[in-house]
């Protein structure tokens, strides 16, 4: 089975490049010149190694190693300000350990200076916002998931927060959700081509919106119940046609469920097979949980 590992300390640089607004024509190159020059800031990355239940964002290789997609992207925010600045990872700084990531020296926002801390997401997800009140993101975790090209599991919905300090500027990522394993062999005519989850109790939340607030320096994240109605007690991975036996993985909100019904689904999503369980679970982020191994041939006829 292949093992996830934790990641921290996520490496970052940020050519900050300061505007300022002219008060007249006469001062406007003077003032520009003066705060246009970029200033390189960059925060280191390490991966420290968990034990086999911890999970990652990042790539898993085949040797278990963990490595940084060439495309990522992070989202930051600062402590005094709702929006968020993207930047992307520099291919030439991934050795599997370490990554930084820049803005490839364009002009950044004046607000871009935090009072103390910096926020980040990682992945970029569009759907986020960052509450300077609470000093929290909220984000969304898919309910709907899809496997690409090479993987076991949706790369979006692995997500990870962190907060830097103003100048130690060290990114410690922490994984938000779980990790539900599904073990499925012998679906060589993709006969199932979906595995959903859904929890008996509408009220427990697999996916939807999430808040959260990744404390500095620690490897703690608090939990606050979201807002919004988009809260849902199901969460469905999409799976290849595949001849030899797969681990995937279905990545879920943190919560208790209280029983729960995975479902195998073909086209169109009609239900081929599905099992019940009424055990009471807890789901701690950043833990897998094995529910079971399915062989497609002796259960869809």
């Amino acid at each position: 089975m292949k093992t996830f590992k934790f990641l921290s300390n996520t490496a970052l640089v940020f050519s900050l490049v300061m505007l300022a607004s002219c008060s007249s024509d006469n001062d406007f190159d003077a003032e520009n010149e003066a705060k246009t020059t970029a200033r390189k800031i960059e925060f280191k990355a390490n991966i420290v190694l968990g034990d086999s239940t911890d999970v990652t964002r990042a790539t898993l290789e085949s040797d278990n190693n963990v490595t940084w997609d060439e495309n990522d992207q992070i989202l930051v925010f600062c402590d005094n300000a709702e929006q968020a600045v993207t930047f992307g990872i520099t291919p030439s700084s991934i050795d599997g350990k370490t990554a930084t990531f820049t803005n490839y020296g364009e002009v950044l926002p004046l607000w871009f200076d935090p009072w103390d801390y910096y926020y980040a997401l990682y992945p970029h997800a569009s759907q986020t916002t960052f509450i300077p009140e609470s000093y929290s993101i909220t984000s969304l975790m898919p309910t709907n998931q899809y496997v690409s090209s090479g993987r076991t599991y949706d790369k979006n919905a692995l997500l990870m927060v962190a907060c830097a300090d103003k100048d130690e500027r060290i990114f410690n990522f922490k994984n938000i959700p779980s990790l539900v394993k599904v073990t499925i062999s012998n679906n060589v005519a993709g006969k199932v081509k979906f595995v959903e989850i859904v929890a008996d109790n509408q009220a427990n939340r697999l996916s939807g919106n999430f808040e959260v607030r990744p404390a500095y320096n620690s490897d703690k994240i608090n939990f606050f119940a979201s807002s919004s109605a988009e809260k849902k007690h199901t969460v469905k991975l999409q799976v290849p046609a595949n001849e030899e036996s797969v681990d995937y993985y279905i990545a879920v909100l943190p919560s208790k469920i209280n029983g729960y019904t995975i479902k195998f689904e073909g086209a169109d999503s009609k239900v081929v097979f599905q099992r019940h369980s009424s055990k009471t679970l807890e789901l701690k982020r950043s833990k897998i949980y094995n529910f079971g191994s399915f062989d497609i041939d002796t259960e869809v006829k």
